[in-house]
């Protein structure tokens, strides 16, 4: 693969909606990416395709994140393919439906190590590889959840996303000194398949209805707002939480 640009960016979830748009996006500015997948493979190939048509430098890596080693070696395979990492966009993660009275301690678990601990373990070892070599800037993908404390079938993954946010904080200003930049983006309701799996049609009009600017987002938007704080122009942010949820 012929690299064309000197800086390069991982996006972890880069197969799904906004993932897919913020790769879009950073490509748009000439960078390097690695784009990770954990089970589909065919959107994240053709996103590949579509990126390398347009001139873009692109890698594919695939891994499930099951554990911190895994989460380590995703980065290590990235710096070992461009040689330095600039960014990192943490956007991959799902959601589980349950109601409240089904959750038990393994659905807590699982929410909290996918929203959480994994992205944490990531950016971990992207910091200790930027503060080397050069300065950096990470995005964590969070949640308009954590302000309602999610819905009667989300609890846990409120719950795990206001652990993350915490965790932003307080990361950043750990290595605010060395140059790397932490942020967050705060998503609000986005019309994607994610979202439709677990909530009716009825479910999902009555959702929209309170969104003070009545209508739901775009994945394009998040990503608009993970891509400008990854980029040169919000050199002096770190240790924000940027809401884009129009009014909720």
């Amino acid at each position: 693969m012929r690299l064309k640009s000197t800086r390069n960016y991982l996006v972890v979830g880069a197969s799904g909606a906004i993932g897919s748009a913020v790769a879009t996006q950073l490509a748009a500015r000439g960078v390097n990416l690695g784009l990770h997948y954990r089970s589909n493979g065919r959107a994240a190939a053709r996103l590949q395709s579509r990126l390398k048509q347009n001139g873009a430098g692109c890698f594919l890596l695939q891994s499930d994140l099951a554990d911190e080693a895994s989460c380590r070696e995703l980065v290590r395979r990235f710096h070992a393919q461009f040689g330095a990492i600039h960014g990192l966009a943490l956007c991959g993660g799902t959601v589980e439906w349950r109601p409240w009275q089904s959750l038990d301690a393994e659905a807590w678990q699982r929410a909290l190590f996918e929203h959480c601990v994994a992205p944490f373990a990531i950016a971990r070892a992207a910091i200790r590889l930027m503060s080397r070599k050069t300065h950096g800037g990470i995005v964590f993908l969070s949640s308009i959840a954590p302000k309602y404390g999610g819905s009667p079938k989300t609890m846990h993954y409120a719950a795990a996303k206001a652990a993350l946010e915490s965790a932003m904080r307080g990361l950043a200003r750990e290595v605010a000194r060395s140059g790397v930049r932490i942020n967050g983006v705060r998503a609000g309701f986005v019309d994607t398949r994610l979202q439709r799996g677990g909530r009716s049609r009825k479910e999902i009009a009555e959702r929209v209805r309170r969104i003070p600017a009545g209508r739901a987002g775009t994945a394009r938007e998040i990503a608009a707002a993970i891509a400008f704080l990854l980029g040169e122009d919000a050199g002096f942010i770190t240790g924000e939480l940027l809401t884009v949820a129009g009014g909720d």
